[in-house]
């Protein structure tokens, strides 16, 4: 830790850019609920399934297949393309089953179409939250280490971990404010994208001829996450995949409107 220091201009742009990204969700359901009156329990049904499908469910199989000690964590972590295909397809599988499971459970008795946008709402408000805190997160990190605190941040942790926390810390650490707000940007696509997919998957769940929906669901939600692979690999700069990324979610968006439009 002692060749990182992160900039003034760094730690104050994370800070800026966890403060706007969990304030862009608030703001849209304040909106949304003024406009439509719809009721709040889709939106915290999706907000509490992103956690539990997301992050709780998903650990198990993530810790297995890329940081555990087995031939197969090894070959995966080593190759960022690997890592990128497993990345996309267990955050496709496990969100996207997730709001099917939502929509057959907990919310059954919510036949409206608009509860699919209520949920996707939560959904993708709730993650934004969360990569919100990670930001922060991370300003706090730069700030210890700026002050010569950063060896505590790898007590405990093994060699391949530590080379893995120091790379990108080291690309945090040098951040400019347009990255910054790039990455605010980058928030509006993604929680589009999420709400188009929770329109996909509602039909799913609604209607039998609809099911391919969620299958289809999966799948485009897999390649999104998988399009980083791209700036990972240096082969597109970081405004080029989030051109690709809102190129995605226009797509995702239009065919979850004009399914909407059936429902």
């Amino acid at each position: 830790m002692e060749n990182i220091h992160f900039t003034d201009e760094a730690i104050a742009g994370l800070i800026i850019q966890s403060v706007l990204m969990m304030i862009l969700p608030v703001v849209l359901l304040i909106v949304w609920k003024v406009k439509t009156h719809e009721k709040i329990l889709p939106v915290i049904v999706g907000a509490v399934t992103w956690l539990l499908f997301a992050i709780i469910l998903k650990l198990a199989p993530a810790y297995l297949l890329l940081y555990a000690d087995n031939p197969a964590a090894k070959t995966i972590s080593g190759n960022v393309w690997y890592t990128s295909v497993l990345a996309g397809v267990l955050a496709g599988v496990f969100e996207e089953t997730g709001r099917f499971v939502a929509f057959k459970t907990v919310l059954k008795k919510y036949s409206e179409r608009r509860t699919s946008l209520s949920y996707g709402i939560g959904h993708g408000g709730f993650e934004s939250v969360y990569v919100g805190f990670q930001m922060f997160s991370m300003a706090l990190t730069g700030i210890m280490i700026n002050m010569g605190m950063g060896d505590q941040l790898t007590n405990g942790v093994n060699e391949a971990q530590t080379a893995t926390m120091i790379s990108q810390l080291t690309q945090y650490s040098q951040l400019t404010f347009g990255e910054c707000l790039l990455g605010v940007f980058e928030r509006i696509p993604a929680i589009a994208a999420h709400i188009g997919f929770s329109v996909l998957v509602f039909a799913a769940a609604r209607e039998k001829k609809y099911f391919r929906l969620y299958p289809l669901a999966v799948l485009l939600h897999a390649l999104t996450d998988f399009s980083i692979v791209f700036y990972q690999a240096g082969i597109l700069p970081i405004w080029g995949i989030e051109a690709v990324i809102t190129v995605f979610a226009a797509g995702i968006c239009y065919l979850a409107y004009r399914i909407y439009k059936k429902l």
